[in-house]
């Protein structure tokens, strides 16, 4: 039977953090559609590698997930860029994500595969186990800090969102919320720590000071 889905999802967001939306001289570059393989999506985005959940503890809500199917999202190229928009947010974290998915598969000419759980003992020994993580989990408003982080233990990726100072500092409105997972940056270098994790996940083991550095210099 002839396979009758597009060959790649077109999807709105950002090319750098919203902020730059507010200025006149970086207002028309900031913006883009991301151009992603297709894959068949259930709602959160849910797909081959990864599963955006968006519960939020600090306001102890869930927010509805977005349908990349849904007749206004195709017919659009997705929602359009909105730092007021949980869907956005889910939007945008899911399309850069299978962005940099995309260009580790055409550099390793392989799939990638998530590094498999491995649960510790009562002394903190880790031991491989035959858990499959078929999709890395990511939440696009899981603490209320200036932090975003790739967990391996909870093969997870926890974003942050924070108030901006009052007194106006670079690109953020002042007073505003800054939600670290708008920016293409963040989410690319987090989502490349969970690529590198699965890739050797003894990079994530601190035996001398050069590990954790090229954990973070690869990732930038």
């Amino acid at each position: 039977m002839e396979n009758l889905n597009p060959t790649y999802r077109y999807l709105k967001g950002y090319v750098l953090d919203p902020g730059f939306s507010l200025q006149l001289d970086t207002l028309s570059i900031n913006e883009v559609i991301y151009k992603i393989p297709w894959e068949n999506t259930l709602p959160g985005p849910l797909g081959e590698y990864i599963e955006v959940i968006d519960f939020d503890p600090p306001s102890n809500c869930f927010y509805p997930p977005i349908d990349l199917n849904a007749t206004d999202v195709l017919a659009n190229r997705g929602l359009s860029p909105s730092e007021g928009n949980p869907k956005f947010h889910q939007q945008i974290i899911y399309a850069v994500s299978m962005k940099v998915i995309s260009h580790f598969e055409r550099a390793l000419g392989r799939k990638i595969v998530w590094r498999t759980y491995f649960p510790e003992d009562e002394y903190g020994k880790s031991y491989p186990n035959n858990k499959f993580i078929k999709a890395l989990r990511i939440y696009p408003h899981a603490i209320r800090d200036a932090n975003a982080y790739y967990d391996p233990k909870k093969q997870s990726l926890l974003f942050g969102y924070f108030n901006s100072s009052n007194s106006y500092m670079g690109s953020n409105f002042p007073g505003g919320v800054v939600f670290t997972c708008l920016s293409p940056d963040i989410v690319a270098h987090e989502i490349t720590h969970a690529l590198l994790d699965g890739i050797h996940y003894r990079f994530v083991v601190n035996t001398n000071p050069d590990v954790p550095a090229f954990h973070e210099g690869f990732s930038d």
